[in-house]
Order: C-alpha cells, then structure tokens, then sequence
C-alpha cells in the first residue's frame, strides 16, 4: 500500500512538473524577449535623417541627432488595457542635455507588440517570432495595410557598439518600382530590444534608388541601452 502511494505521488510530481516545464517552454517558444518592457529601461541611438526634395533650397538636407528612449510610468488606454509610457528625447550632440520631444505608449498584448506613434496605433513585432509569422503593422490605423514579415530570425547582430547573440529583422515592406522605392525594417536583439531602424520611403526616376525626387529616409543606430 505504502509503494503505491508513493508511485501515485511520484506519477502527480513528475505530471506536473512536465506540464509546467512544457508552459513555460511554450511561452519562451514565443521569443517575447525581443521586445522588453521594463520600467525604467533605456535605448540611445544614433539617428541619421534625410530630406530629399529637388525643388527645396538644399535638395537633400542631412541631419544627425541623438535619440533616447525609455520606458516610464502606466496608465490606461482607451481601451481599458494597462500600457507604458514610451518617453523620447533628443540632443543634437553628446554633451547637450535630452530634451523630452514625445511620450507615446507601447504594450504586449495578444501576441502583439504595439506601440502608439503620434497618435497612429503601429504593430511593431508578432508573435511568435518565427518565419511562418506576418501581419499588418497598420491594422488598427487608417494608413495603408501591408503585410510584414521576418526576414531574419535568431541570428547575431551588431550596431558596432552592441552586440547580440540573437536578432530578429522585421521587413514592414520591400518595394521598387519605376517610381518609388521603399525599404523599411527593424533589427531586434533578444534581451535588449530594437536596435536598428531603416527607413526609406521615395520617390525616385527610371527605377534608379539614386536618382531621389522627394521622399524621407531615417536610420537608427544603438549605441547604448541598460536599466
């Protein structure tokens, strides 16, 4: 009697422990470590801005800046959910001191990793992180639906001044035409968050990415993060 209470106890320990061994594998399986959000933490980037326009005095005007960016404070938002205070500040050099320029909102919710831009709600990242994965980075804004992907999963990467030893590239989309290029993605590190971010919407001449009409082109660059 005693040996079969103890197979019994052992059969209950050992069913539980695999169940929650497969929980928590299934929730690291997702790879939500490529977007943290921790109170408190921080990303400095160096940030290169392009205006391009051929009819404007400077044609293609250059403008490098430094970007800090934190998570702050909760609040709600209008649809009940608990989010984050997504702090951004810029200098336009080193040694001159951040200045706080937006507060947007970001938030993990339903494998999604959101956050609100200048009012326009933005899926960044879907998950789970893995090549199968798409979806529309506008599907709660009136901008254009696209269709997002992951272009790189769970390989090295480094800004020069970061490394990780896991990085996911989120293509938001990937078009040439005869007139317009765009290029737009983002580099995520495991652990620590975006890294890079490529930026490229023109208007271009005879499928020539050279030959820039008008348009915008901003790149991000991380040189710093931490708690």
């Amino acid at each position: 009697m005693v040996r079969k209470v103890i197979l019994f106890l052992l059969l209950v320990g050992c069913a539980f422990g695999c169940k929650k061994k497969q929980a928590n594998g299934g929730l690291g399986s997702f790879h939500y470590g490529y977007f943290p959000i921790q109170q408190g933490a921080y990303w400095i980037y160096q940030s290169v801005e392009i205006t391009h326009d051929e009819n404007a005095p400077v044609a293609h005007d250059t403008s490098v800046y430094y970007l800090k960016t934190e998570i702050g404070d909760t609040l709600y938002d209008n649809e009940g959910r608990l989010v984050y205070k997504f702090n951004r500040y810029k200098r336009n050099g080193i040694f001159n001191p951040w200045i706080l320029t937006d507060v947007w909102t970001t938030v993990l919710d339903d494998n999604r990793a959101e956050i609100v831009e200048e009012n326009i709600r933005r899926v960044a990242l879907r998950f789970p992180v893995k090549t199968a994965t798409t979806w529309d980075p506008n599907q709660f804004n009136v901008l254009a639906s696209k269709q997002a992907f992951y272009e790189k999963i769970h390989t090295p990467f480094s800004t020069g001044f970061v490394n990780a030893d896991s990085s996911a590239h989120a293509v938001t989309i990937k078009k040439l035409t005869l007139v317009t290029y765009e290029h737009q993605f983002e580099v995520y590190g495991k652990n620590i968050g975006l890294m890079t971010k490529y930026f490229k919407d023109l208007q271009i001449s005879n499928f020539d990415t050279l030959n820039i009409k008008q348009g915008k082109e901003l790149f991000l660059n991380l040189l710093e993060y931490g708690q």
